[in-house]
């Protein structure tokens, strides 16, 4: 197993002061992310750099009215980074740029509430499979924000964290979802953002619910009471699903019937096949699971190489290949991350704290 570790950024203070801070430390993976980008938009988007940065702009004052100190922080991975807000902006608006039915890959999250596991403890998983790109762009930050909780979170390249949790017990992952009313208004990353500050699991549901979304996730949260909640989103509405039977899953296709006229589901052959493999094995050790079970979902193999567990095809042109950037676990009750860079199958998790 290889005991590769990512980086771990340390930030503190303003929006700015902490942006700022992620940017000087990661700047070498903001850097890299943005000229791999520059290279593969053009096929990914039928559109020159340039003009991405300008359809990106239509989207900013969205941003700057639905969530100004995340603006903020943005400007500052730029100053931090070296490189222009304009382009930190671009890739953070990137969801709302490509058509991602193009993807064959797609992430995979499962929540399991406390009277399903063997401690007793909260659990929430998750695969981020995403483009190929940005291998080796991967990072963790832990930040103390100036009045709101710490937190700890993955993220890649200039890009907002969005998938963590806080001192407040609160977590989230996001999983891409593919709906059809997508437009121009608030980038789907700031909401998944804002989850992070939540102090309650109704401030964490608020939180990616508002109007004015250019396009949504499937936002998966739990706190460490064991309250687990799916919220399929896009961009005019949302559905929100409870874990009643002490545990969830979610890949890229929506679960409720009220949204899935919003999407084309010949897209999905491979979400499905990786939400029912999750579920079965899931299934199988409901009452007794471990943060060990949730690390073999993660590294299963079944439909490979669009697996759960996903390996790059070299059979694809380069702005449609993927693989899994990195599978974590957290434990939501002892404030625990596991983290394993790469695909899981061929890396060892190393635990962090908050």
């Amino acid at each position: 197993m290889n005991r590769q570790t990512l980086p771990m950024i340390e930030v503190r203070g303003s929006p700015y002061e902490r942006g700022k801070q992620q940017g000087e430390k990661a700047r070498p993976q903001i850097q890299k992310a943005l000229a791999g980008y520059r290279e593969t938009i053009p096929q990914a988007l039928k559109m020159t750099w340039e003009e991405a940065a300008r359809e990106a702009r239509k989207f900013l004052p969205y941003g700057e009215e639905a969530f100004p100190d995340f603006v903020l922080e943005l400007e500052g991975i730029a100053e931090g980074g070296g490189v222009s807000f304009e382009d930190v902006w671009s890739l953070n608006c990137y969801e709302g740029l490509v058509d991602t039915r193009q993807q064959v890959w797609g992430c995979t999250s499962l929540a399991v509430r406390d009277d399903q596991t063997a401690d007793g403890h909260v659990l929430l998983a998750h695969n981020e499979d995403w483009s190929s790109v940005d291998r080796g762009n991967v990072y963790l930050v832990c930040a103390e924000p100036d009045g709101g909780p710490s937190f700890i979170g993955m993220t890649y390249g200039p890009l907002l964290v969005n998938i963590g949790f806080n001192a407040e017990g609160i977590g989230v992952t996001i999983n891409s979802a593919h709906s059809t009313d997508g437009r121009v208004g608030v980038p789907r990353i700031l909401y998944s953002r804002a989850i992070l500050q939540a102090r309650t699991i109704g401030e964490a549901i608020a939180a990616c619910v508002p109007k004015l979304r250019a396009g949504g996730y499937s936002y998966l949260v739990a706190d460490s009471n064991g309250e687990l909640y799916n919220v399929e989103a896009s961009a005019t509405t949302h559905d929100i699903m409870y874990g009643r039977d002490g545990w969830l899953i979610h890949t890229n296709h929506y679960l409720s019937p009220k949204m899935q006229d919003l999407e084309e589901p010949d897209v999905h052959i491979g979400s499905i096949i990786r939400f029912h493999r999750a579920e079965r094995l899931l299934r199988s050790r409901l009452g007794q699971v471990t943060k060990g079970c949730l690390q073999g979902v993660l590294q299963d193999h079944i439909n490979w190489p669009y697996s759960i567990c996903m390996h790059e095809d070299p059979a694809r042109p380069p702005h449609q290949r993927g693989l899994t950037l990195a599978s974590l676990v957290m434990d939501l009750t002892e404030h625990t991350i596991q983290v394993a860079a790469g695909p899981p199958c061929q890396a060892e998790y190393v635990t962090y704290c908050l």
